[in-house]
């Protein structure tokens, strides 16, 4: 990973006129340091947010993104900077021999020396899509869609079922994933009120249009499916054999193969190499279409077991690149919040990893130093995270239950339902990252969300009378490493619902 360090500046609030220091960083290496390209094209680079009064706001500042891999360098320089062309040269220079020098000497080529010049903003983050192979065609499809967003909430929603007819054909899954994109960077950034409408006018688009009732099928369906395999493991008990784990993935894959992906990432740490074994015998006992079954049976868990161990390593090893540069970094801080969007479960899992070893090392300066970048973390993750989080972890915490069910009815009409969906989609994650149904911190949740939903007025069913589009499109992936200890980063350790990383596949 390309690592800088980008230096702290002094600025004032142009709301309030507070002034505090910030980071601010002018080269962007997207092909070595993902991160930063996601946090650019996303518009949160550069932007400052006031700890007096909550205002975020963009720094205008001489940009350069560089990205070997598609030799591609690009500068900006904002025109209301007012430099003058020879300022703009000599700090080209400095931003490009910066990327030069840190390049081994086989990879420094020509393209570095005739940098592309973007005019605009909104002009450089085209230059890299297109770069991506993302064409003009694709970014204005994107910004008709984004348009398709503004007209509906421009409109009384009276007028949106009339509106959803007309546009039917315009309404597709792309469009159904930027409505969660929206609602999800307006709760991010503490807009709460234009997350609730947006989510709103994604609910009554999935009951109006062609693409919402069939993505509401495929998740009904995706549902029923999740609920048959749990009741089937459930049913298992408490310390089921290998026999018997074995005996539900084939009788699930008969069923209808596929179930198989799902029945991995449940089933992965029962895969080992003496299942595969014991497989392989039954294959070998078995005849004609058994047979075959079980061998296709085979091949499929082999390719996805494999696939899934692949996607963990290549994770684990995200995170530690991540935890080294955040651990030699002088800015601590700085670099924690540039890697805001890398440090998830798996993160904290390789730092409490890295502690507890150095703790049986008795590395002392390593231990110190790891526990400062646990604290700061933390710290920095509660800061960050959108006002509903920040309050259920508070929560959380706080030791009487009641105390905290009280809050949380008081506070609840400030969030209004998007608050119950925010509880049903950390308890969905909280559970299908393999956390026991009766944690504390399930128990918690469950308590927190029945009271939310009686101040709401709405019915508390557990979070199974939620939509479930979203439980049916969370994302399959690989369980996070699990860290024996004291359960710092753990589910248990209390803050763990800023870490949620509950990507939609669909709508």
């Amino acid at each position: 990973m390309f690592s800088r360090a980008m230096p702290q500046i002094q600025v004032k609030c142009p709301n309030c006129g507070q002034p505090f220091a910030t980071s601010l960083e002018q080269i962007i290496d997207g092909g070595r340091d993902p991160q930063a390209k996601s946090r650019f094209l996303s518009g949160r680079t550069n932007v400052a947010s006031c700890p007096a009064c909550g205002v975020d706001f963009r720094l205008s500042t001489p940009l350069l993104y560089h990205d070997g891999r598609k030799e591609l360098l690009i500068t900006f320089i904002p025109m209301e900077l007012g430099m003058p062309r020879d300022e703009q040269e000599r700090l080209i220079g400095q931003m490009t021999q910066a990327i030069i020098q840190s390049l081994p000497q086989e990879e420094r080529k020509g393209y570095l020396f005739v940098p592309k010049n973007a005019l605009t903003l909104q002009g450089m983050v085209e230059m890299i899509l297109e770069g991506d192979g993302i064409t003009k065609a694709m970014i204005e499809a994107r910004r008709e869609r984004l348009g398709l967003v503004e007209k509906f909430l421009d409109s009384d929603p009276e007028t949106w079922a009339a509106l959803a007819q007309a546009e039917d054909a315009n309404l597709d899954e792309d469009f159904f994933g930027m409505l969660l994109a929206s609602a999800d960077a307006a709760m991010n950034s503490g807009r709460q009120d234009v997350a609730d409408q947006v989510l709103h006018l994604r609910d009554r688009l999935l009951e109006l249009t062609t693409t919402g009732k069939h993505l509401v099928e495929e998740a009904e369906a995706q549902e029923k499916v999740f609920e048959e395999v749990s009741e089937a493991l459930n049913e298992l008990g408490d310390s089921p054999t290998r026999e018997d784990l074995a005996k539900v993935i084939i009788e699930q894959a008969q069923i209808s193969m596929d179930r198989v992906p799902m029945l991995v990432s449940l089933l992965r740490g029962a895969m080992d190499y003496q299942f595969f074994l014991d497989l392989g015998r039954e294959i070998e006992s078995a005849e004609g279409e058994q047979k075959t079954f079980l061998t296709t049976l085979r091949d499929n868990l082999t390719t996805l077991v494999q696939e899934t161990d692949r996607q963990a390593h290549n994770i684990a090893a995200k995170a530690v690149e991540t935890l080294q540069e955040i651990v030699n970094s002088e800015d601590l801080d700085g670099a924690i919040r540039a890697n805001l969007e890398g440090i998830d479960d798996t993160f904290l899992a390789v730092l409490s990893a890295n502690l507890q070893n150095a703790e049986q090392q008795k590395n002392s300066e390593l231990v110190q130093r790891l526990q400062e970048v646990f604290d700061r973390v933390m710290s920095i993750m509660q800061e960050s995270a959108p006002p509903p989080l920040r309050l259920i972890n508070e929560l959380i915490r706080v030791p009487d239950v009641e105390q905290a069910r009280a809050t949380i009815k008081a506070r609840a009409p400030e969030f209004g339902p998007s608050l119950l969906q925010l509880f049903d989609v950390l308890m969905t994650e909280l559970a299908t990252q393999g956390g026991p149904g009766g944690s504390p911190v399930m128990i918690r949740l469950q308590a927190l969300r029945e009271a939310a939903a009686e101040a709401l007025g709405e019915k508390s069913d557990g979070g199974s009378g939620t939509p479930i589009i979203r439980l049916g499109d969370r994302e399959i992936k690989p369980p996070a490493p699990k860290a024996d200890g004291d359960g710092r980063g753990s589910s248990e350790s209390g803050i763990v619902l800023p870490f949620t990383r509950n990507r939609p596949k669909k709508s």
